[in-house]
């Protein structure tokens, strides 16, 4: 059997110059549009390079931790993932590394039958409240979708003027992660 095998190459005009490459055999033809090609590949890689750069955290206190001050700022200790190095547990500070939408979320555990007055904070101003309150060990989480800024900090801290005690071994945490531009 006869293969007729004819190659032809021609430009279109949509929007601008498209290259395809179509090929003709027995009646079937296959064509290949390579600008296209070349668009799906790039977006593909810059996906796969966007994924890895994506920041997130998460880190837990690993003893339990007095607030004496209203300005006292919880130090999650114990960081088990930091990509993007945007958590820092020196300060308690999350410093996004990039602009867009992020997503954080805070558990604070009270220890005994205490309570804990706490606020996720924006830079140095109140984004949502929070409070575990007198129970046996009771918990409160909040969560927040917050637009940063590159270099915005995000952190958690006590709201009140009387000393209370957040119960650490690993119970209560403090995560984010980054949604989009």
């Amino acid at each position: 059997m006869f293969f007729v095998s004819t190659r032809i190459i021609f430009v279109v005009c949509v929007l601008g110059q498209i290259e395809a490459a179509c090929t003709v055999n027995e009646d079937i033809t296959t064509c290949r549009n390579v600008n296209l090609l070349r668009i799906l590949l790039n977006a593909l890689q810059s996906k796969q390079q966007d994924n890895t750069t994506r920041p997130v955290f998460f880190a837990s206190l690993s003893q339990n931790t007095p607030l004496i001050y209203m300005s006292s700022i919880v130090k999650f200790d114990d960081v088990r993932i930091n990509i993007g190095n945007g958590y820092d547990s020196t300060t308690g500070w999350f410093t996004a590394p990039r602009s867009g939408i992020y997503e954080f979320n805070c558990l604070i555990r009270a220890i005994g039958s205490n309570e804990v007055h706490f606020q996720l904070n924006k830079n140095d101003a109140p984004y949502t409240l929070g409070y575990a309150s007198k129970g046996h060990y009771d918990s409160q989480t909040i969560s927040s979708t917050i637009k940063l800024m590159e270099n915005d900090r995000v952190y958690i801290k006590h709201r009140t003027g009387t000393t209370e005690t957040v119960f650490g071994y690993h119970t209560s945490t403090f995560s984010g992660k980054f949604l989009q531009e």
